[in-house]
């Protein structure tokens, strides 16, 4: 792990929760978690009682202002998600965690000695009502964003089977068309918002995915 010198060697990751957990298994049996170069990474996000504090506040909403039924985001907290993908952060530059009907979540790292150009993100602080977490670690250090997206309205979910990789799918191609999605807030909203439409053609959908798709 030496030779990554705080740079993380995977740029995106999308899993979902339960995939998620079990990455973050493997990268504690394999001794990942608890090698020197681990620890002073996340040493080097300087996250403390704020970061903290702003989790809990976030836990506190409801994961879907129109639909009650989705529950809280109490789960970022109680399940480890927003833990296990802060302790991934090392590994994983950007995760895009697919919560199902909780929506979807946003942790990521923004290097700011790398990028070619100042991101609105080292100008923006927390916002809980805006569901958002932004930590700013030692000066010109790197910036820890954690960020909830509420889920897409379905009105009638015929087929689940594809959803998770026409998500992706569509991700990926705005990645492709502009690769900096990741380093400003509006695009990254545009383009989770994207995929999600994908998701949701891909539920009402009787095929794995659905014909709909190209029309986004």
């Amino acid at each position: 792990m030496e030779h990554l010198q705080g740079r993380a060697p995977i740029t995106f990751i999308s899993p979902n929760t339960i995939e998620l957990a079990h990455i973050f298994s493997n990268a504690e049996s394999l001794g990942l978690t608890a090698h020197p170069a681990w620890w002073q990474m996340i040493d080097d996000l300087s996250l403390g009682s704020s970061f903290r504090l702003d989790l809990e506040r976030l836990a506190k909403l409801e994961a879907d202002d129109k639909d009650p039924s989705s529950g809280t985001l109490a789960f970022l907290v109680n399940s480890g998600i927003a833990q296990m993908a802060i302790k991934l952060l090392p590994f994983f530059q950007h995760l895009i965690i697919k919560c199902g009907k909780q929506g979807v979540i946003v942790v990521m790292r923004l290097s700011q000695s790398r990028l070619t150009t100042k991101s609105p993100w080292a100008d923006m602080n927390s916002e809980i009502t805006q569901r958002r977490i932004i930590a700013h670690g030692k000066p010109n250090g790197d910036i820890v964003v954690l960020q909830h997206f509420p889920p897409c309205a379905v009105e009638k979910v015929i087929n689940v089977t594809g959803a998770g990789d026409s998500f992706v799918g569509a991700l990926l191609a705005d990645l492709a068309h502009q690769s900096q999605v990741f380093d400003d807030p509006d695009r990254l909203a545009n383009a989770i918002r994207i995929a999600q439409n994908a998701a949701a053609l891909t539920l009402r959908s009787d095929l794995a995915v659905s014909p709909l798709l190209s029309s986004i």
